[in-house]
């Protein structure tokens, strides 16, 4: 027989409706292996988009290595221009960083001021909200959950207050106002406690001493940055430490990374139960087509010819179904953000909030070689798990097959 009647063969097998069992339990396989990926694909996706959105966009905020002591500020300017010239390094940049309570009319809240270098507040500002205007003396910006909280908008004036110890022992707060210049809007846990002013001026507002305490690095590879760490904390005086990404987010980037591992690996599970059901139903089909496989092997058809029939049907429910699947799955997987923002909108609750979570939104990362890697697995798996019912057809004897047939 040649390749084009083995697989004439095997597409009658899954496709002819006149076969009843037979098209049934193909079909059945085929309708497994799609929902299989396509959750797979899906779920896949949702978790790196979570990653994606854990790098790109907060561990793109946030220092990748913090230096902090006690210096004056040609110290601290000293060093953030030695860095500035280290390799692995791509920018170094001094900062005043200070707890405070922000005050307008009774509403009261917590929050962390920090002020940046010029350089630095371009970063900050790509993620305002429109309306920002330019920043003038003593203006900020302010996260979008700060801002809910407080009833702020553009232009609005805030008091903080900066605690500050006396002479005598008694803690009296220094008392400074600023404007808000714009609304910060990363959909991530730093709009909610976050606000970002030039350094001068928030060091003006929060102490009588200098503008700087500490030197933030962002580095080529954030993966590096504990080894960097520690290779800099052996150059540095003892007033000195360094603190990196992953002390502050290192457990949620690792959580994510698990919890996506662990997901692909329990979903995977549902894949080898389709795979399974290829098994069964064509180990049923052969049953059902006895009499047809001993026609053929009177005709002709050789042991390698009737084994590769089976192994051809295998490989067409694992092309159909993980083609339709991951078709179906992209389609889900893009579909997802919009149909979760659908759902928040009738039952009126935000499933995901900044209060408890990283991030304000459901992100969606569809990769290309999740595509390929679920394509070539179940395909691969399928044509496996027709091994067996090929060879089981392989084994039919002619004679008993006719003589069912005749009864």
């Amino acid at each position: 027989m040649t390749f084009r009647d083995r697989l004439a063969f095997s597409v009658r097998q899954i496709a002819d409706p006149g076969r009843g069992l037979s098209s049934f339990l193909s079909r059945l396989s085929i309708l497994g292996l799609i929902v299989a990926v396509t959750i797979l694909l899906t779920v896949m996706s949702v978790m790196n988009g979570f990653e994606r959105e854990m790098h790109d966009r907060i561990l793109k905020l946030v220092p990748h290595i913090t230096q902090r002591g006690f210096a004056n500020d040609d110290e601290w300017r000293s060093f953030r221009d030695q860095y500035a010239e280290m390799s692995g390094i791509t920018r170094a940049t001094v900062f005043y960083e200070q707890e405070a309570l922000l005050v307008r009319g009774r509403d009261v809240q917590a929050a962390s001021i920090l002020g940046v270098e010029q350089s630095a507040l371009s970063q900050w500002m790509e993620w305002a909200e429109p309306g920002t205007s330019s920043f003038k003396q003593n203006d900020v910006l302010i996260g979008k959950g700060l801002a809910a909280r407080l009833k702020v908008a553009p232009d609005s004036r805030l008091r903080l207050l900066f605690p500050e110890q006396s002479r005598g022992g008694s803690s009296s707060p220094r008392i400074g106002v600023v404007r808000v210049a714009g609304v910060l809007n990363t959909r991530t846990e730093l709009d909610e406690g976050l606000i970002i002013g030039l350094i001068d001026d928030v060091a003006g507002l929060a102490s009588r001493g200098g503008s700087v305490n500490g030197v933030a690095l962002q580095l080529t590879d954030l993966f590096e940055a504990p080894e960097m760490r520690w290779s800099l904390l052996q150059t540095l005086p003892g007033n000195f430490y360094l603190t990196d990404w992953t002390a502050s987010h290192g457990n949620l980037y690792e959580a994510i990374r698990l919890s996506s591992d662990l997901i692909t690996l329990l979903l995977t599970t549902i894949i080898a139960v389709a795979v399974f059901n290829v098994v069964s139903s064509l180990v049923l089909v052969i049953m059902d087509r006895r009499p047809a496989i001993a026609m053929l092997q009177v005709v002709g058809a050789t042991r390698a010819d009737i084994t590769w029939i089976y192994t051809l049907q295998g490989a067409l429910i694992g092309f159909a179904g993980a083609g339709i699947g991951l078709v179906l799955g992209a389609i889900l997987a893009a579909s997802t953000p919009w149909l979760v923002q659908q759902l928040e909108g009738v039952v009126g609750i935000q499933f995901l909030n900044t209060d408890v979570y990283p991030l304000a939104f459901l992100p969606v990362d569809i990769r290309c070689s999740d595509v390929i890697t679920l394509w070539a697995v179940s395909l691969s798996l399928s044509i496996g798990a027709a091994a067996i019912p090929a060879w089981r057809a392989n084994r039919l004897s002619i004679t008993q097959a006719l003589t069912t047939a005749r009864h």
